[in-house]
């Protein structure tokens, strides 16, 4: 399939979800509040005068906390229909309707604004390329800015996974890149793209752009702190997240 109708199907796929999912996630369901913010937050470093994007926000559930802290956010997402459900449950932050994979939105947005801080938190999965967002970090960080992104961790938490037998995980493919299409909450009513890469494809991108990595976690959560019988709690020991931050040496 030609990328412009995987990302035409894409956009279409969230217009349809985005009312559904913001009702579901509302300000961060048990996997965001546990496993990803929390770690994302860390790494932000935040001292409350930082101007931030927040690329894929999604319903603005991250933005509205970094918002909270005293910093000025922008959030943007391909989604019309999260973009209004965003704007209706805050007014605190800009929201902006933009597509992370379109070279020009990017470099426009670049002309207008700059970042302290770009966070892109659980989106670049669904995101059938993610080139043109990492190529144009060098354009939209201002100097010592720094760029964190969350991603379900692709060693264990992708379409490839099986979790089973019971406690465990079985690996059926990591290394090939693969898109999926799949339920990521219970009750979801349609099926979502999901684009599996290896780590070294995400990696691999920012060090050709000469960004150096200097921070990681891999979120492990106490069981007792998670829903009853939730499938991470299951799995205590095993990290369904990545997350990591970037930044360019020089700055």
């Amino acid at each position: 399939m030609k990328q412009e109708n995987i990302n035409t199907e894409c956009h279409q796929i969230w217009e349809n979800l985005g009312s559904w999912w913001d009702a579901s996630v509302e300000d961060g369901d048990y996997f965001h509040l546990a496993f990803v913010f929390p770690a994302i937050e860390n790494l932000l470093d935040l001292q409350g005068s930082e101007i931030v994007l927040d690329a894929g926000c999604g319903n603005g559930a991250l933005a509205r906390r970094i918002a909270k802290k005293g910093s000025k956010v922008f959030g943007v997402d391909f989604s019309s229909t999260l973009i209004k459900q965003a704007r209706k449950r805050s007014s605190d932050v800009n929201y902006q309707e933009m597509d992370l994979t379109n070279e020009v939105q990017l470099s426009q947005l670049a002309q207008t604004q700059s970042f302290d801080r770009i966070v892109c938190s659980m989106v670049l999965h669904d995101m059938s390329n993610v080139h043109p967002l990492f190529e144009s970090l060098r354009l939209l960080m201002k100097p010592r800015g720094s760029f964190i992104f969350s991603i379900p961790h692709p060693c264990f938490n992708s379409p490839s996974v099986l979790f089973k037998p019971t406690g465990c995980i079985t690996l059926k493919d990591y290394i090939h890149l693969k898109t999926s299409k799949m339920r990521s909450k219970p009750g979801q009513p349609i099926e979502q793209l999901v684009f599996h890469r290896p780590i070294r494809e995400y990696f691999n991108i920012l060090l050709t752009q000469g960004m150096v990595m200097t921070g990681f976690e891999e979120p492990c959560v106490d069981p007792k702190l998670l829903p009853e019988n939730s499938l991470w709690g299951q799995r205590s020991g095993i990290s369904p997240a990545l997350i990591s931050r970037w930044i360019f040496p020089e700055s």
